[in-house]
Order: structure tokens, then sequence, then C-alpha cells
């Protein structure tokens, strides 16, 4: 069962107990259809790519966060996969996955969150309408119990799934990028020094291309060349198709335009819309929006 996110559980702590802006009862974001309800004693706040929920005085914390599983079998399979990120997390499953209700299921994982020995009860809840929610409660070994899976069955039970609303300001990105080419470029070049009668430079040059089909595809394409010039020697790299799959406005939990890319095989990427002077950005990355009507160098492979 693999999230994205997780956090150093010491960090957690430290920002539930710190944090000014904490939230209590319902947390309602209509633009990602999903509510839930923070139980009675405990407080959260938005952490980085999720929620998280803390206490005053009870260990440990819980946190949640999008789960790209579909189905109940998917979940399965990720927990026993467990969780292995190169930060030192490494999350393995205790025993087996239990049926929780015919959309979700949990288990008890043990080992180590960026290094620090962890036990937690993990579960992922299916959405009838779109990405599913992981739900973790952890805590150190020594404090971690039955509180602590009862927290994440608490949360789980409490969710509500709906149709996300769509923010009005969708429609005015849908009809700009309908039939669009979104293309981001970065370059750097050195001349370098001489030494010997040798010259040393190089270089680099990025390029990103999202093509958006009026008919809802996308074709996503990047390329990337290095260069390295040592008297004689030169070294190059290129990067492939990244594939195709489904393209949609959306809303983030604040309402602000969101690109999401959902490809063929599962992954999803999500880009932050916004614009200034008549310029376009994804992430606060500057991209090009180019149409057919300006060549053919420019339109998008849509047709």
């Amino acid at each position: 069962m693999k999230a994205q996110h997780i956090l150093l559980l010491l960090t957690l702590l430290a920002a539930i107990h710190c944090a000014s802006a904490q939230q209590t009862g319902l947390i309602d974001y209509p633009h990602l259809g999903l509510q839930f309800t923070i139980p009675e004693g405990w407080v959260g706040q938005e952490a980085e790519g999720g929620f998280l929920v803390g206490h005053q005085s009870k260990p440990g914390f819980a946190f949640l966060t999008a789960m790209e599983a579909t189905s109940l079998e998917e979940i399965r399979a990720e927990g026993q996969q467990g969780i292995r990120e190169a930060d030192g997390t490494y999350l393995q499953l205790q025993g087996s996955m239990e049926q929780l209700d015919a959309n979700s299921l949990g288990g008890v994982f043990s080992g180590t969150l960026q290094q620090s020995p962890a036990k937690a009860y993990m579960l992922g809840v299916l959405n009838p309408h779109g990405s599913g929610l992981l739900i973790m409660a952890a805590s150190t070994p020594e404090q971690y119990s039955e509180m602590h899976r009862q927290l994440a069955l608490d949360l789980a039970n409490s969710l509500k799934f709906s149709k996300p609303k769509v923010p009005p300001v969708a429609a005015k990105w849908q009809q700009k990028f309908s039939n669009a080419k979104l293309t981001y470029m970065e370059s750097y070049s050195s001349s370098g020094s001489s030494y010997g009668g040798y010259s040393t430079g190089g270089g680099y040059s990025i390029t990103k291309e999202i093509h958006l089909c009026a008919q809802g595809y996308f074709k996503s394409s990047g390329s990337s060349s290095m260069s390295i010039d040592t008297g004689g020697a030169f070294g190059g790299s290129r990067g492939n198709s990244s594939g195709d799959g489904r393209w949609e406005i959306a809303g983030d939990q604040n309402g602000q335009p969101v690109l999401r890319l959902t490809f063929y095989n599962g992954k999803v990427s999500e880009y932050t819309l916004t614009s200034e002077e008549g310029k376009t950005f994804l992430n606060g990355d500057r991209y090009y929006v180019t149409y057919a009507s300006s060549g053919t160098d420019y339109a998008p492979d849509c047709f």
C-alpha cells in the first residue's frame, strides 16, 4: 500500500502541537468530493500531500492522503508489497489484510518512518467518484495500541464521497486547453574555458509537451539532451514518450483550477493552473499554449 507523502513522525507531531490553525469537527472539501469528521478530542490541519490529525496528549497521529488503487484486489496487493522508500521509510504488513466492508481493507504495519521506528494501522477506502483514500494511524512501537486502529476506523467510517464540484473558472481553462499544445522549455549553455589548447563547455536543454485534445485524451512527451564538450568527447541522453490517457480540468481543496492527467496505467499527474499577464503557468512553471491556427509546428497531435 504505497503512500506518496509519508512524513517524519516527530515532525508531524511537532506540527500538530505547535500549529495555530487547528481544525476540529467536520472537514469538507467540495471540490474534491470529500467529507470526513475529526474524532472528538483530536485536531487536524492540512499537510503536504494530505491531512494530518493529532492529539495534545495522546501519542501518535493519523494521516489521510489520496490513493491510486481502484479495487480491493489492488489495495490488498499494495498492502502485501508494503512501503519502501529511499528516505528510510520501510513498513511491512504484519499478518494479513482484513476486509472491513465492501469498499475498504486494513492491516497492521511495522518498520520505520524516515529511519524512526514506527507501527501503524493503515486502511484503503475506495471512492466511486475517483481517487480513494489511504488512512494511516501511527506511533512508536512502544506507544502503539488499539486506539490507533480505532482512530483510523473512526475516520474511515465518517467518510462521505461525492462527485467533485468543478470550480466556475474551470470552464475558461477547458475552452483554452481544448485542442491545444502546452510546451515547457528550459536550456543552459556555457562556453567554458580553454586549457592547453582545448576548450571545455557544455549545456543542457529540456522540452516537455502536453497535447490536449477536445475528445478528452492527451499525449505527453518529454525530451532532454545534455552535452559536454571536452575537446572532442561528446555525451548525450534523450527521454521517451510518457504515454497517453484522459485529461480534465478539476479543482483542488481550495477550489483552484487543476489540470489532471490520468494515464492509462493508472498514474495521475496534477498541475495547479495560474495565469499572469497573459502567460500560463503549471505548478509555477511557464508553459506556452499554441494551436493549429499558428502552423503545423505549433499544432497539438490531435488530428
